[in-house]
């Protein structure tokens, strides 16, 4: 899972001394753009909808992950951080990747 591997390779580098992390984090936001366009094709959300709007959903979509794979903690944790922590952190990284308001 890209939210696991994101939160494991934060701050690591490989042999050559390329960023392990930033390789991991590009890879998770390009996951979380294509759940929140299939968000959008399930009919969950609407491209009207705000970035506060897509967190929220996106929150109880993962939340509902999580109660169904809780052998995910550092996935957990780096969503968290990342995307429901911090709202405003998490909306403009949604507004970011999808374009919405």
């Amino acid at each position: 899972m890209a939210m696991a591997d994101a939160h494991n390779n934060q701050g690591k580098t490989n042999f050559f001394g390329h960023d392990k992390g930033l390789k991991s984090y590009m890879k998770f936001e390009e996951k979380l753009k294509g759940a929140l366009i299939a968000m959008t094709m399930d009919g969950l959300m609407s491209r009207a909808q705000s970035a506060d709007e897509f967190r929220k959903t996106l929150q109880e979509v993962v939340e509902a992950w999580f109660q169904i794979f809780p052998n995910w903690p550092d996935a957990q944790t780096f969503a968290m951080q990342k995307i429901f922590g911090d709202k405003n952190a998490g909306n403009q990284l949604i507004r970011m990747l999808i374009g919405v308001k």
